[in-house]
């Protein structure tokens, strides 16, 4: 793990988001979970040799984020958005498996080791969020403030844990530092609202839910992606490309990898970042574009 301040440590460098730790004179507040079994169980060993887990809280409820719950449900309050149940637990109707068996071939293909503690899917416990708020939810634990706001975009339940005693904020998916993004459930209106309200926080440590931590300098370049994937389906479009052109023409696998153990994922982000731009800029013209 890497140590962020005295008190936060994160994860940045495996399968899945970046999961994260912050301690305070009470025990420790997870952020998100870690896809590897091996990871998130030394996380909560490292967790544990300091004192209780008090909260675990869930960014969004996508599965690279909310998979670890199991480990958690019964121990500690479990945390979320109040729309985040809507999605919980679920992956897109493309990959064609279920859930459980998604979860377990990426363990057998990228954990081999965690393997063995993975339980049986009658035995695997989802671990919903038994919290859940609406627009900001503070905590006070230990010494430490949790201010939990809601930063919609990237998908409809994503929110942002600011901790100012440690000047840093986990911002989930409404940040990918360095690879690819994923456009599959956005809101880009909201997604642009979220990155102009993050800018407005006292941080000097933003942890993305993918790749490196980064400084709010960062929002800008984030911001400045999601305008050249606008721009170029919106050039495309006004040439009179179809839907189907511009995902057979436009792609930006080029300009950055895709987050750790995902590089199958490749063509699914292209695919459907295209379309999403596609009928967002659609949308805003009245719907003339559509085919």
């Amino acid at each position: 793990m890497e140590q962020l301040t005295e008190n936060v440590y994160v994860e940045t460098k495996i399968r899945g988001c970046d999961p994260g730790i912050v301690f305070t004179s009470e025990g420790a507040v997870f952020i998100d979970t870690a896809q590897w079994i091996t990871t998130l169980l030394e996380m909560r060993r490292f967790a544990l040799e300091r004192g209780p887990i008090q909260y675990l809280i869930n960014t969004e409820g996508h599965i690279d984020h909310i998979f670890g719950n199991h480990w958690f449900a019964g121990e500690c309050d479990i945390i979320g958005h109040e729309k985040i149940l809507n999605g919980f637990w679920k992956i897109p109707p493309s990959f064609n498996m279920t859930t459980y068996d998604y979860s377990v071939d990426v363990i057998r293909r990228q954990d081999p080791d965690g393997l063995g503690k993975m339980p049986p899917e009658a035995e695997y416990k989802i671990g919903f969020p038994n919290i859940l708020f609406s627009d900001r939810l503070s905590l006070r634990v230990g010494r430490h403030d949790f201010k939990l706001f809601y930063t919609p975009g990237h998908s409809d339940a994503n929110i942002s844990v600011y901790v100012p005693q440690e000047r840093t904020v986990f911002v989930g998916d409404t940040v990918f530092s360095g690879c690819q993004i994923w456009f599959h459930s956005i809101n880009f209106d909201d997604l642009f609202r979220s990155l102009d309200f993050l800018g407005t926080l006292e941080v000097d440590h933003i942890v993305p839910g993918h790749g490196p931590v980064v400084d709010k300098s960062y929002l800008f370049e984030q911001k400045a992606f999601l305008h050249e994937w606008l721009q170029a389906v919106g050039y495309a479009m006004s040439k009179g490309w179809t839907k189907e052109e511009c995902v057979e023409r436009i792609s930006f696998a080029g300009r950055c990898p895709v987050d750790i153990g995902q590089d199958e994922c490749m063509d699914y982000i292209q695919t459907y970042n295209v379309m999403a731009c596609y009928d967002y800029l659609s949308a805003k013209q009245g719907g003339r574009f559509e085919t």
